[in-house]
């Protein structure tokens, strides 16, 4: 149970995990308005059981996006490894956005956390990639290929744009990709 400081019950944390199981299928499926209570259905508990592990949407969707926070954290290492310096803020860029875009609807209600970044659990999922990305920008700047104005803040709010023009229909890959290079030219500096 949330604010205690006893283990959770087996039983407990099996329905749990089963519900983040179920719920990563059903944000990919149906996006992140799909019904929680189709949610309990499909994992074979009650309503009552989801509210008790999760009180509302956003805590679901803050649960399920820390447990795909493991596949951004192994881009991150990769990007930082295996990308040079100049390329390494579109990379991350690029994985956020993919990120963002792998739950459909999900780019709306993460602006709304951006907008309130410590507020709410999505408002933690925002800090990280901010934070992260501040890291990405301070090498750019500093190797003299982004502009120092630019934030990490606005940049998280670009991939999830992106993400969900992306997403918006038949002509949205093509639409993202212009918006991606016109945001590019934005926030390099002229040498690049």
């Amino acid at each position: 149970m949330a604010g205690t400081d006893r283990p959770m019950r087996a039983d407990a944390r099996k329905n749990r995990d089963l519900l983040v199981a179920v719920a990563r299928q059903h944000v990919r499926r149906h996006g992140v308005t799909t019904s929680l209570e189709a949610i309990a259905r499909d994992a074979g508990v009650g309503p009552g059981t989801l509210y008790r592990h999760f009180p509302d949407r956003e805590c679901l969707l803050a649960e399920v996006l820390r447990v795909e926070s493991d596949e951004l954290a192994a881009a991150r290492d990769r990007v930082a490894r295996e990308v040079d310096v100049a390329e390494r803020l579109d990379a991350w860029l690029g994985e956020v956005e993919q990120h963002i875009a792998t739950f459909r609807g999900l780019s709306g209600p993460l602006v709304g956390a951006l907008e309130g970044a410590a507020a709410g659990p999505l408002g933690l999922a925002c800090q990280e990639m901010i934070a992260v990305t501040e890291g990405f920008l301070a090498d750019a700047q500093r190797a003299g290929v982004v502009r120092p104005e630019v934030t990490a803040h606005d940049l998280v709010g670009c991939a999830a744009m992106l993400a969900w023009l992306g997403s918006s229909g038949p002509t949205g890959d093509r639409q993202a990709d212009g918006a991606r290079a016109i945001l590019r030219h934005g926030y390099r500096t002229e040498a690049r």
